[in-house]
């Protein structure tokens, strides 16, 4: 059995998931072999993370700078070209694809139904994510989804959504959201505890303590917002008493980011370090007093899974996927209408005048509740998807 999965890229979450798959399929004598699309894009520079991809992998475009986007570029052409000559050489015995709107995963479920190969969608798509219309969720449907055998989804809700397309629940398996908690919780720890050291890494980490935001800055990710809520917490709380706002991140926004800060007087306790990679971002996390995210529109947020991790308390759009499984309402964290200044503004006050032992308290249970999305749990979804796809295959 050689089993095949693709991704855009490797980051350091999809390799803390692909270490585990690999685990597994080796324990059963299986081949594996994951692939990425590139091994850098313009969403997610995520620096060098080679040491962290210890399974068998292949890189169709190395060193391209491309989006992830559903468009028609020369280079989306390009790698369609290299998927399909890659399928062709590896010659999978199933194939694992991530969504169904990239000319590469339309590619790779294609070559599927030439070969006769049982396919699994990846998938954290839900229904609320943007206004659906009747006619295109059909097409989608009959194009895509039920030329699936199985799924393995982040979710109940992504699993909804894909029973309401046509998928049957019984072929739809969680486990596809996850991270290498063990890294973060190690990271962050050893950051608390040796914080001049984490300081010296990190010589733009703040000295007063700070909430921390992780993000691409787009628009739908809601940081302006998070900017004016913020300075609305500075004047309730005081600007001597209050904590600064770390967002770490870059993308379209930054330049109306820094604007926005610049006329709200926020320079001093608003900071920008832009991208850190994976490597750094634990030191961050360790020295942070609350996580924050602001989005709109967000399948999931893996980013929440590692602020959990991490150990720190959420503050958290009711919007984002990821909230309706890691965010406990007042428990681990607050949840906040992300279109309201003042609901955000609120979260912010609440949890700056909490007891620092309840903050820990919150943080210990942000630990308990992302335990179970764990890596392991990735290549055990990813199993049962296989099992569930070779019987819908042969039946």
């Amino acid at each position: 059995m050689h089993v095949v999965v693709i991704f855009h890229t490797i980051g350091g979450y999809h390799a803390a998931r692909l270490r585990a798959a690999h685990s597994v399929c080796q324990k059963k004598d299986w081949c594996f072999t994951a692939v990425e699309v590139t091994d850098n894009t313009l969403e997610h520079p995520w620096g060098n993370i080679k040491e962290e991809i210890t399974f068998p992998y292949k890189t169709l475009m190395a060193g391209a700078t491309i989006s992830v986007s559903m468009d028609r570029s020369s280079q989306s052409t390009e790698a369609v070209s290299f998927i399909l000559a890659c399928l062709d050489t590896l010659k999978p015995d199933i194939l694992a694809i991530p969504g169904w709107g990239f000319p590469v995963s339309r590619a790779a479920l294609s070559w599927c139904q030439r070969h006769h190969i049982p396919s699994i969608v990846m998938s954290e798509t839900k229904r609320d994510d943007e206004k659906r219309l009747w006619w295109k969720e059909r097409l989608k449907s009959w194009l895509y989804i039920k030329k699936y055998n199985a799924a393995l989804v982040g979710s109940e809700l992504h699993r909804k959504y894909l029973i309401e397309l046509g998928m049957p629940r019984e072929r739809i398996f969680l486990g596809y959201d996850a991270v290498d908690n063990d890294y973060f919780r190690r990271g962050a720890n050893a950051s608390r505890g040796d914080l001049d050291g984490a300081r010296r890494r990190q010589p733009q980490i703040p000295l007063k303590p700070y909430f921390i935001t992780v993000t691409r800055l787009l628009k739908r990710k809601n940081v302006l917002r998070l900017v004016e809520a913020f300075a609305a917490y500075r004047q309730k709380i005081g600007e001597d008493e209050a904590w600064d706002l770390v967002i770490c991140g870059k993308g379209q926004e930054e330049i109306s980011l820094r604007n926005l800060i610049r006329k709200n007087k926020l320079d001093g306790c608003i900071h920008l370090p832009g991208f850190v990679p994976y490597k750094a971002i634990v030191d961050w996390y360790g020295l942070a007093n609350a996580f924050v995210h602001p989005a709109i529109q967000e399948q999931w947020g893996l980013v929440v899974n590692e602020a959990c991790a991490a150990g720190l308390p959420i503050l958290c759009s009711r919007t984002v996927g990821a909230c309706h499984e890691l965010v406990q309402d007042y428990q681990n964290g607050l949840l906040f209408d992300p279109e309201s200044d003042q609901d955000i503004s609120r979260t912010l006050i609440t949890i700056h005048q909490l007891d620092v032992s309840l903050r820990a308290s919150m943080g210990q249970l942000s630990q308990a509740l992302v335990a179970k999305y764990s890596p392991q749990r990735f290549a055990d979804g990813l199993i049962d998807a296989i099992k569930a796809a070779l019987l819908a295959r042969r039946s």
